[in-house]
């Protein structure tokens, strides 16, 4: 049985890194608005949309115990609010929908093989805590969950990535296992490149410098171009504070949201919970977090096996 611990982690990591890496992402125009945005009433950092799309994530899974596309995409919509930092092409999706449109005419609209945005990826983790037992149901559940806005394969390969990692390390597989199962398993040529880098410099316990991760992983908007920094990331700063993992990624610069996010989210199903009581006063949502990933492992326990 995996502790629920993890569970727990894996959630509050992901909107801890997502909440504390907003302010950093982007250039002066982005950052200064989320320095107006980015506070709730009560004085938290706000989380975005890689939060909020976790949180809709956990709570179509939990409604339909398993992975409804149709109800999903509806979930999304209902929570879509522009305050919370959408790209331009998910927030015309989304209010497509909203307004009674099929996510299907419209999420290769603007881009005729889907978007390869991160947007996916964001979102993966949570997918594999409702997926723990193997491969297979998670690629199906990725697919679903990632179509509805990046349909795109270098998206969707991307949020594999994340979503796999994530499903090793809530079992407890150690990090250069994870990584040599994921260059086993990467389809994508742009991704197996950028995986082979990333082994490399853990297994020789190098430290990649910012010019090294722009250049050789990327620190953009694009899944290519983010997913794997995000597991350099994890697996670089797995034994060490979550603290430091985020001011070390938000240094990097560009996309440090969802890079936070989708790196917490592995960190958090290695480590749990154990530490992140700190942050309950400084983020918004961290008790909703918790209380749906109490909900996914209950169902998980019920399983039995793991199998949802």
């Amino acid at each position: 049985m995996i502790e629920k611990s993890k569970f727990i982690g894996c959630f509050k990591a992901v909107a801890i890194g997502d909440a504390s890496g907003a302010i950093y992402e982007g250039g002066p125009l982005e950052r200064a608005a989320w320095w107006l945005l980015g506070v709730t009433s009560d004085g938290k950092k706000r989380y975005t949309d890689d939060t909020q799309m976790s949180i809709d994530v956990a709570k179509s899974f939990i409604a339909n115990q398993g992975i409804e596309q149709a109800h999903l995409a509806s979930e999304f919509a209902q929570s879509y609010h522009w305050t919370r930092g959408y790209g331009p092409s998910a927030a015309k999706l989304l209010k497509g929908i909203q307004s009674g449109k099929d996510y299907k005419t419209l999420n290769k609209a603007k881009f005729k093989d889907g978007s390869k945005g991160n947007g996916a990826a964001m979102r993966a983790s949570v997918v594999a805590m409702c997926n723990l037992i193997g491969k297979g149901n998670l690629i199906d559940d990725i697919i679903k969950v990632s179509e509805i806005t990046h349909a795109h394969p270098e998206a969707i390969e991307g949020a594999f990535l994340i979503a796999r990692a994530t499903q090793l390390a809530m079992r407890g597989v150690e990090r250069i296992g994870v990584v040599q199962t994921l260059c086993n398993e990467s389809k994508v040529p742009i991704y197996q490149s950028k995986l082979a880098t990333c082994y490399r410099a853990l297994i020789s316990d190098s430290v990649l410098t910012q010019t090294e991760l722009k250049l050789l992983l990327g620190n953009g908007m694009l899944s290519a171009d983010s997913a794997v920094t995000a597991l350099y990331f994890a697996f670089k700063y797995r034994h060490e504070p979550l603290s430091k993992m985020i001011t070390h990624i938000c240094a990097l610069g560009g996309d440090t949201d969802t890079i936070c996010a989708m790196a917490g989210g592995i960190w958090g199903a290695y480590n749990g919970d154990n530490g992140l009581d700190e942050y309950d006063q400084k983020i918004e949502g961290l008790e909703e977090v918790s209380s749906l990933a109490l909900q996914i492992y209950d169902l998980y326990s019920v399983s039995k096996q793991g199998a949802f």
